[in-house]
């Protein structure tokens, strides 16, 4: 895995980590357990809108997260 992955990497699993707990839940149900929407809303005990709703959430956390520059990056510009 080169550095530019494992960066990758490192802020998915940082952005996993800020999402709301029903967020994160729901996310890693549909990305890792691969379950349908129904499943997911009745785990939970949620409606599937519910559902649609935690995923768009986990998503924006992940989009923007995906998007930071790198913490480190502005110590080195001159």
């Amino acid at each position: 895995m080169n550095r530019e992955d494992r960066l990758r990497l490192w802020r998915a699993e940082r952005a996993v980590d800020r999402m709301e707990e029903m967020d994160r839940k729901v996310f890693l149900a549909i990305r890792v357990e691969e379950l349908s929407y129904s499943e997911i809303a009745q785990r939970f005990g949620i409606t599937v809108a519910d559902v649609e709703w935690h995923f768009a959430g986990s998503l924006r956390v992940l989009m923007v997260a995906m998007d930071e520059k790198d913490p480190w990056w502005w110590r080195f510009r001159f």
